[in-house]
């Protein structure tokens, strides 16, 4: 079971284009989510929840350069019906499309409900990452901040053990592994290169060398709600596709390290967590090779 890499990234990968239906990338994406964080929030917290909403609705407002969405031309079924907690606040709903359509910058708005257009990568990430940032940003300006960090990695965890049924299931973590091992003519994961080590003790290793999320979102300047957007969700993910499976990860590329160390843990055979430190995951295959 010899070491191998996966993946394939250049920078210029930001650029090239992928087809999206506005609408209903929004309903899955931004939109989805941020129904359950405000619902968590009136569960979790609700003192603070009315200032949430009116705090998050300015922040996008101020965020916009111009107005593509006017109050009025998205009707209720077409969006509302489907989101029990964010329904109540059709201000934010339109704000929050606003910006969302802002960060797809699109050639024409023309039909944008039902049209499909093609958008470049950039784009894409920017237009649900960008709305992760500024969610997990507003709580920091509501509450203590290590205490806002708290509730949105809570609210992280929550929902992406909701998606559980999405993810592809695996007994082991050989199985776990083989799925990853390139086959030809399949098509490259853009925008990951990673080295997949040896799978030894319950302990599979990999080294992820690029991310594309984070060169998509350079210019955020807070490091830790960068994580919290694009990192922090995969410890879920890792867990959700088998409940024996922890991922433990001390540094990323989002947080400005060359490399995310990660390592899935299968408790039933190791419950020990422990990481490797660095010099484990420099040794695995020479960067930038």
């Amino acid at each position: 079971m010899e070491v191998f890499k996966s993946g394939k990234y250049h920078i210029s990968d930001l650029d090239n284009l992928q087809e999206l239906q506005p609408l209903e990338f929004a309903k899955k994406t931004v939109l989805k989510r941020l129904n359950y964080l405000i619902g968590f929030i009136k569960k979790e917290k609700p003192e603070i929840l009315q200032n949430y909403v009116t705090k998050l609705n300015n922040k996008f407002v101020k965020l916009l350069n111009q107005s593509y969405v006017n109050k009025g031309d998205i009707k209720p079924t077409e969006i509302y019906n489907n989101f029990i907690h964010l329904k109540v606040y059709p201000d934010l709903i339109n704000s929050c499309i606003n910006y969302y359509l802002q960060l797809l910058d699109l050639d024409s708005l023309e039909n944008w409900m039902k049209s499909k257009f093609q958008i470049p990568n950039k784009n894409y990430i920017q237009s649900f990452l960008h709305h992760r940032y500024y969610n997990a940003l507003v709580l920091t300006e509501i509450i203590e901040r290590n205490q806002a960090v708290q509730l949105f990695k809570d609210y992280i965890n929550a929902y992406v053990k909701t998606i559980s049924a999405e993810r592809s299931k695996y007994e082991t973590l050989e199985e776990f592994r083989s799925a990853r091992i390139p086959q030809e003519g399949d098509p490259p994961n853009i925008g990951w290169e990673a080295v997949h080590g040896i799978i030894e003790n319950g302990k599979y290793p990999q080294r992820k060398d690029t991310c594309m999320w984070d060169d998509a979102i350079k210019e955020l300047p807070d490091i830790e709600l960068k994580y919290l957007a694009a990192c922090y969700g995969d410890f879920q993910s890792y867990n959700n596709i088998n409940e024996n499976f922890l991922l433990t990860m001390s540094h990323t590329i989002v947080e400005g390290y060359p490399y995310c160390d990660c390592i899935t843990h299968d408790i039933r055979i190791n419950k020990d967590l422990t990481h490797p430190p660095k010099e484990f995951f420099d040794s695995m295959w020479p960067l930038n090779e």
